[in-house]
Parts: C-alpha cells; sequence; structure tokens
C-alpha cells in the first residue's frame, strides 16, 4: 500500500493572508531617470552570469539547472542588485518554496507601494473617477507578470529566466533602463515548483544510468499537466498564489511561458485563434495580439524562424492559461515554444526533411528550415519573445494602465455585461447550502461583488425569499460573474464549410451552478430590493440539536457532497454509522432515503458537532431511531485508489479523497503479491484512463528504477486477483474510461452506445441533463434530474437485464444543459451510473467522468454512496431501530 500526505494548507493559507496582506539585442529606447552606468559596471562585477554560478550556460545540451539552484541564484542577484528583489510567497503541495522576484529600476523599488496603489485605485472604478484615472495612469508604471514551468516537462523556459534577470539586474543599455524605467516585472521562477523538483531531479539522478530521462508520472502532486486548469475553483494552493499576486499588483500584461510538442512551429505568439467569448474584454485581445506581433517582428530580426500564430483557443472557457486575469484588464501574453528530445536533447528530423510546416502562409510567414531544434534554441526563442513583450508593456504603459486596467472594470460598472443579464439570483434555500457556500466562496475569492436580500423581492416575475443572494452584473467584475454563473451554447464554428467544429480543450461550458449543483435564476429584468453588502462568506452556522434519549438517534441528510466530510470524521472515529433503506418520517420531518443515522452516543455527538460545523450542514436528532430497513457502514470502510501512473484524472481523485478525508492508499503492484487483494482493501476505485496495458504491463523496470516500483505492471496473474476481488466479495467502482477496463476484466453485460466518429457525436465537454434513481443506493440523495460533465468517454447499453441503471440520459426533452453537443440521438437513453453484482461482490460503472478536475461536485454522492455501500451490512428495520450493530467488537459480517 502506498500512503499519501495532504497538502500543507495551514501554512499556506497562512502565507496566501500575507501576500494579500539575456542576451539577445532589442530596438533602443529614450532612457530614463534612475541607472548609472558606474553603478551597473559595479553590480555587474559582484553577479555571477549564469554559466559562473550553474557551471554551464543556459540551453547546453544534456544540462538542466535544478530548482533549488535557480532559486538560490535568485536570491544572490537580489542580495547584490538594487534592481531585483526576491519574495517568499509560501509553501507549495508538497512543502517547497514557491517564490516571486520583482525586477525594476531603484527608484520604482523604493515607491513600489505607490505603484502597487496606483494600480490598486486604477483596477476599483467606484474608488477613481475618469479623469482621476488618467492622472494615475500617467504617474504610475505597468506591471509584466512573467510565469515559468507551469507544466514542468516545458524546461526551457525555467532556463531562459536565469539569462533574463541577470541581464536585468547587471546590464546598463536603452533597453534595460527603458524596461527598468517605465514598468516592474513580476517573475514567477515557476507556478509548479513541486514539478521542478520532480522532473529534473530525475533527470539528474538518471545521468549515466540506462534509465528513461524522463519523469513518468504526475509533476504535481495532485493535477500533473492539469494544474493550469484549476481557474474556477482554484483546488490547489499554487492557484491561489497566483489569484493573490494579480490581486495584488494587479499587472496589465501576464506573460505565460509555455512549451508544446515538437511537430509545429517553433514558437506560437499571438494572435490567438479560434472564438472567444463575450465576456472577455476586447481590448484584451487587441492588446496582446500587438505584443505577439511585436515579437514576432523582434525573432524575425534575430533571424529566427518558424514563428506561428492563429492558433490556441484560450479565450471561450478558462481551461488554458488564462484563467481569471483577462477578466481584470490583465492581457494574456502566451508563449508557446516547441520542445526537444527528453527535455534536453536535440530534436532531429527522421526522415532530414525540416521540422515543423514548410508551407508559407500568414500564420506562418517564415518555414523553419533546419531539420535540428535544440536546447539552446528554446532558451534563445523564449528570450527573444520575452525581451519583445517587455518593451512592448514599458512602452505603452500609460495606455495599458488606462485601456486595460481601469476602463475594462469600468465598462463593466458602467454598462453590464453585453448578454444583457441584470443579476443572478440565489435563493436561500437550496438543496445543498455546502455547494452554495463553496460557489459563493469561488465569487468573493475573485472579488464578485455579493449582496443578500433583507426581504422578499420579485425578479422576472419571480419571488425570492430574504436571504437570498444577488450577483448584479454592473459590477466592475461583472463578466466574470456572468462567466461562471451562466449557462453555455457553445456555437458551432468551423474555418470552412467542410473543417471541424473549433472546440475548446475540453471544456465548452464553465457553469459553477450546474457542476456544484445550486439552484440559480438568470434575471434579464432590472429589479428593486432592499440588500446588504456581504463582507465574508462563511460556511452557513449550525448548532447541535439537544440529545435525544438512550434509544434516539442522530440524523443527517443525504443530498450534499459536503455531507462525506461528516460521514469521514465518523469513520476515523470508529463511530457506529446506519443508512435508512428507505424515506421516512422522524420528529415532524421527512427524511429521503440514504439518510445517515447515527446512535446518540457522547462520543458521536462531539464528532458531529465538529465536522457539522466545518461543511455548515444541519445535524438532527430523534426520540426514537427511525424503523425502517437499512444498512450499517463496516467501520473504518479500506478504499484502494487505482490510478496508473501519470494519470491526471487519478491526481484529482487522490486530492478529493485527501480534502474529504477518505481512508484510502494508492493500490501498487507490491499489493497483488498479497493473497488475497480483500486482505487490504474493502473498496478500490478505478480512476478514468486506467487500461487493461496500465494494470497488466504498468512501468518496465529496466527504464524505471525500485521508486516507482509501485507502478510496475502484475502481469495476468495480477489482473486475475483483480478479478478474484470482486468476486470474493470486494466493490469496484470504475470512473469514465476505466469502465471498458472494468467491462473487460468482468465480462460485464454492456457494450458502447456511441459512435467513435466526432462528426457523428461529440460534446466538447459539457454538461448532460440526467435522469437518476434516488431509491438507488449508489443515488441516494440526488435530484430525480441534474446535469452530468460528460468529456471524451462513453455512455452504455446493457446487453441482458443483469444490471442495475442507476441513471441514464432522458430519452426525450433537452440533452443538453450547458456547452456544446452534436449527435443527442445517439445518447437518448443511454445509461450512465449501472450497477452489477458479480459473485459476491458489487461493479459500479460511471460513464461519465463524475470527478472531471474535482469540478462536478454535485454528483461526488455517486461515488461516495457506492464506496461505502458495496462493503455495508444490511440489517432490517428491527435492528436498525434498535441500534443493533451487525459489525462490532465480537462480530463481523460478509460484506453485501
Amino acid at each position: 500500500m502506498l500512503k499519501t500526505r495532504p497538502p500543507l494548507l495551514y501554512a499556506a493559507c497562512a502565507a496566501l493572508l500575507a501576500l494579500v496582506g539575456a542576451t539577445a539585442t532589442a530596438p533602443g529606447a529614450v532612457a530614463g531617470p534612475g541607472l548609472t552606468q558606474a553603478a551597473s559596471s559595479a553590480r555587474a562585477a559582484d553577479i555571477p552570469t549564469p554559466e559562473q554560478h550553474f557551471g554551464f550556460a543556459m540551453g547546453t545540451e544534456g544540462k538542466l539547472a535544478a530548482y533549488p539552484d535557480v532559486l538560490r541564484y535568485m536570491k544572490l542577484i537580489a542580495e547584490r542588485s538594487d534592481r531585483v528583489d526576491y519574495q517568499a510567497i509560501g509553501p507549495t503541495t508538497m512543502g517547497n518554496e514557491y517564490g516571486t522576484v520583482i525586477i525594476s529600476s531603484p527608484k520604482n523599488l523604493r515607491r513600489l507601494d505607490r505603484l502597487v496603489e496606483i494600480n490598486q485605485k486604477l483596477a476599483d472604478p467606484r474608488r477613481t473617477t475618469p479623469e482621476e484615472a488618467r492622472r494615475l495612469a500617467a504617474e504610475g508604471v505597468p506591471f509584466y507578470h512573467l510565469e515559468a514551468t507551469i507544466h514542468s516537462s516545458e524546461v526551457g523556459n525555467g532556463q531562459a529566466i536565469n539569462d533574463i534577470v541577470h541581464r536585468l539586474a547587471t546590464e546598463d543599455s536603452d533597453f534595460t533602463r527603458k524596461v527598468l524605467n517605465n514598468s516592474v516585472v513580476v517573475l514567477v521562477p515557476s507556478q509548479n515548483p513541486d514539478g521542478q523538483h520532480l522532473i529534473i531531479d530525475h533527470f539528474n539522478r538518471t545521468a549515466g544510468t540506462d534509465y528513461r530521462r524522463t519523469y513518468p508520472d504526475l509533476y504535481h502532486k495532485y493535477t500533473g499537466h492539469d494544474d493550469n486548469r484549476d481557474w474556477t475553483m482554484f483546488t490547489q494552493v499554487e492557484a491561489r498564489y497566483r489569484l493573490a499576486l494579480e490581486k495584488k499588483y494587479r499587472p496589465a500584461i501576464v506573460h505565460i511561458m509555455h512549451q508544446k510538442g515538437n511537430t509545429g512551429s517553433r514558437i506560437f505568439v499571438p494572435p490567438y485563434g479560434g472564438i472567444t467569448s463575450e465576456n472577455v474584454p476586447a481590448n484584451m485581445t487587441t492588446s496582446v495580439s500587438a505584443i505577439g506581433q511585436h515579437a514576432a517582428r523582434a525573432l524575425a530580426a534575430a533571424g529566427k524562424t518558424g514563428v506561428g500564430s492563429l492558433d490556441y483557443h484560450i479565450f471561450w472557457t478558462l481551461e488554458q492559461p488564462v484563467g481569471y486575469f483577462p477578466f481584470t484588464g490583465s492581457g494574456v501574453y502566451l508563449t508557446e515554444i516547441a520542445s526537444v528530445t527528453d527535455y534536453a536533447y536535440p530534436q532531429v528530423s527522421s526522415d532530414g526533411r525540416p521540422l515543423g510546416p514548410q508551407q508559407a502562409r500568414m500564420s506562418l510567414v517564415e518555414p523553419y528550415r533546419s531539420h535540428t531544434w535544440t536546447l539552446a534554441d528554446i532558451v534563445d526563442y523564449a528570450k527573444i519573445a520575452t525581451y519583445a513583450g517587455m518593451e512592448y508593456t514599458a512602452d505603452n504603459g500609460e495606455k495599458l494602465l488606462y485601456d486595460n486596467l481601469f476602463a475594462v472594470p469600468h465598462e463593466y460598472l458602467t454598462k453590464g455585461v453585453p448578454s444583457g443579464t441584470f443579476a443572478f439570483v440565489v435563493d436561500a434555500e437550496q438543496r445543498d447550502p455546502y455547494a452554495t457556500f463553496e460557489m459563493l466562496q469561488r465569487l468573493e475569492w475573485t472579488e464578485v461583488e455579493i449582496d443578500r436580500a433583507t426581504s422578499p423581492f420579485v425578479a422576472d416575475g419571480k419571488r425570492h425569499e430574504a436571504g437570498s443572494y444577488v450577483i448584479r452584473m454592473h459590477q466592475p467584475r461583472g463578466n466574470w460573474a456572468h462567466q461562471v454563473l451562466g449557462a453555455d451554447r457553445y456555437p458551432e464554428v468551423r474555418d470552412c464549410g467542410d473543417c471541424p467544429v473549433l472546440l475548446p480543450y475540453a471544456e465548452a461550458t464553465t457553469s459553477l451552478p450546474l457542476q456544484l449543483g445550486v439552484d440559480v435564476a438568470e434575471v434579464r429584468t432590472p429589479f428593486e430590493a432592499q440588500m446588504e453588502r456581504v463582507t465574508s462568506v462563511q460556511p452557513p452556522q449550525v448548532t447541535m440539536p439537544a440529545a435525544p434519549g438512550p434509544k434516539g438517534a442522530y440524523l443527517v441528510r443525504p443530498e450534499s457532497y459536503g455531507t462525506v466530510q461528516i460521514v469521514s470524521a465518523l469513520q476515523d472515529a470508529n463511530i457506529t454509522t446506519f443508512r435508512g433503506g428507505r424515506a421516512f418520517r422522524a420528529q415532524g420531518a421527512d427524511y429521503p432515503a440514504g439518510t445517515y443515522i447515527v446512535p446518540a452516543t457522547p462520543q458521536a455527538r462531539n464528532v458531529l458537532a465538529t465536522a457539522s460545523a466545518k461543511v455548515g450542514l444541519p445535524v438532527t436528532a430523534t426520540d426514537r431511531a427511525p424503523k425502517v430497513p437499512g444498512v450499517q457502514l463496516k467501520p473504518k470502510t479500506r478504499v484502494g485508489l487505482l490510478r496508473g501512473v501519470g494519470n491526471m484524472p487519478g491526481g484529482w481523485d487522490m486530492w478529493q479523497f485527501d480534502q474529504y478525508g477518505i481512508n484510502y492508499d494508492v493500490v501498487g503492484a507490491q499489493d497483488f503479491q498479497r493473497k488475497s487483494l480483500n486482505e487490504l482493501y474493502d473498496t478500490i476505485v478505478v480512476s478514468s484512463g486506467v487500461s487493461r496495458d496500465d494494470i497488466v504491463e504498468g512501468l518496465d523496470p529496466a527504464e524505471y528504477d525500485e521508486a516507482y516500483s509501485w507502478a510496475y505492471g502484475v502481469g495476468e496473474k495480477g489482473w486475475r486477483k483483480l478479478q478474484q476481488f470482486v468476486r470474493d466479495g470486494g466493490t469496484l467502482l470504475a470512473i469514465g474510461d476505466s469502465v471498458q477496463t472494468a467491462q473487460q476484466l468482468l465480462d460485464l453485460p454492456m457494450k458502447p452506445a456511441l459512435p467513435e466518429d466526432d462528426d457523428e457525436f461529440t460534446t466538447g465537454g459539457s454538461l448532460l441533463n440526467q435522469e437518476f434513481d434516488p431509491n438507488h443506493p449508489v443515488a441516494w440523495g440526488m435530484p430525480e434530474s441534474w446535469p452530468v460533465w460528460l468529456y471524451d468517454t462513453q455512455a452504455w447499453e446493457l446487453t441482458d437485464n443483469s444490471g442495475q441503471v442507476v441513471s441514464n440520459y432522458p430519452a426525450e426533452g433537452e440533452v443538453l444543459a450547458s456547452g456544446y453537443l452534436r449527435g443527442a440521438e445517439h445518447i437518448r437513453g443511454a445509461a450512465n451510473v449501472v450497477s452489477f453484482t458479480v459473485g459476491k461482490g458489487q461493479v459500479v460503472t460511471y460513464g461519465s467522468e463524475i470527478t472531471f478536475r474535482s469540478l462536478p461536485r454535485s454528483q461526488f454522492n455517486l461515488l461516495y454512496n457506492a464506496i461505502y455501500h458495496g462493503p455495508a451490512a444490511e440489517v432490517d428495520a428491527t435492528a436498525l431501530q434498535q441500534l443493533r450493530p451487525r459489525f462490532g467488537p465480537d462480530r463481523t459480517v460478509a460484506p453485501r
């Protein structure tokens, strides 16, 4: 069993609170005050070059500067240069240091607080008139946020920044004087420091061995390559650090340095391609397009070819690097540079032909004519593109500060959003108060103004009670609020009649209410209501009821996905927990099937009081436990997560289990050496994307040493042990793509319902309506209908009647709830969640990816119900009313 550790949340949160409180030539510029040649020469003598510090020049074949050495270099430069400051922001998920480097002229660094104050005033048009904004824009300078290696295998940019910082710290030239005097650079050396440790440490450790140089697993503990797709829920501490930097410094331009595959152009610079959301301000797109073309000219002047543009469809949803930035007035300048072999070795054309496309066109004016591409090329292209972005920002500071930083929020404050939506109303009474809290909390984190009604009101003909929340679109963050609260209809746009639809990477919608399970009304007609501003979003306050008598019990309703945190606490404390198998009535209130029933002991009361307060979900009590049949949860249910090496859905599942307190271990190859997997686990969850080959073949021991032995293949014998785990009474849960693996494993009577041809069926990552059976234990607490997330996985058709359909897509009516759907006729009536009995065990298959990036939280209970229900013991109505446990210190029963 592979043990896991939760992230350093407390230290990270404290750091967040504290935070909020070099060789390419560039065109010349007029020098400003503050820098002198003598001072520069003195500094240059004191500061070693990157080659002197690291022992090799940046871009040297087969050499990568380790991240701790990079931070030491940044700190050394900050100690010896009055142009550079270093700030340690806080610990990362794995406890490494997340730092930033502030670079500007000494004069600007001395008045940094004033420059930040100017940006804060510009970003809030409630505090600043247009006339004052123009004066402030003339006084201030723009901030240039530069960010490297969020994707940690894209190592070239992490090398280039060492040359960039050295140049700005030591060089005395027209270019450096202009950039330093007329801007402030906020450099994040790595948006994912943990990944730099993992990737580069592995690369350096395997030098001179026969092992593969490329790191095989997730380069962020939880999210891997998905760490730049966390811009709505901000689940990871690194995403929250970036959000805090944006809110503190208000950069006019954000330059996100990426790499890409090695078959296309050598570098991508804006303008972008595809379509854009109406919520993204037009001047965000135009200003960044101008920067991209400025960079293209600089690259051409330096003799660099293969410069592409009009690609990367990043402005519809928030999954790509853009996130929150463009909605605030920050222009997002994305560069993507072609990669090489194994991070640091030349990419050589296999056929001797030049690399990349060779037809000149407007999106690739001059093709790359060489058959070789090196790490040194990556470093050179990165530096030139970065210097061009800095120069453009320094040259256009006043315009960027006024037209972007001030004008964008001012437009939404005065005009509202283009759709004509007046407000969103979140009713006071919700099925899931915890989901409502999490949604409002994310709005608060992103500076959305939230009001609460103090009396009933009517909007668009519907009455809303006092306590309802109102988010008006006439506010500085109205466009962001509309982006994350509204339902989407992704347009069918093609580049030509026969061309495929221009779809985003994986998400055609960002609707938080539908993902979390919150009822939200979009109101288009202005209305009046008595309201007060919400100054702090907190979970609902709950208090424990009076302790019932000795025959009584505590009750917890099952609708909220936050309930599992209460159940986890009960599991950890080894407290007897039942679930009612049918709806019942107690103390004058109705309770649905699946309600948790806990004997009223003092220990249970203490655990319930703490856990319920954390999530804001009420606990009630009854003087006599209900007389209904049900189940008793197995104490300390043992959960295994079969995630596969390098599997991002499995990483997200780890995060989810850690956050919600699930008692789990990652299933390792060593576990299959046991006589039976049932010795270790009651339930095994198979993350989406785990194939038969991942299990049977796994990693090759000849290519990866024992540090990765948990991911070695288990062979056909191990495959049969997984089969036997279920037949002997284990519970197996398969998510998304792994349903096919479960079907192969156990010959489940089901077949795919959807065609493979995208022209016949595709969603682009969307929310589709779903019908649930709330009386089935897997769907306890679910509504009769609510959308589920579907992206690139299957719906299913049963081939016999042995499986129980827990949820299915509607046979009639609208299938699409938000996003994009082509070929609805193929999915109508198809099964999504199905439960099977196999031998003594249980199998549940989830065709849709119910844990996708932790976003579709309204579906989480489908997973948690099954995790605990499979190993549970059935109890009849009399036993449950008497709270007579089937599991206990001197009694055990076989799982259901």
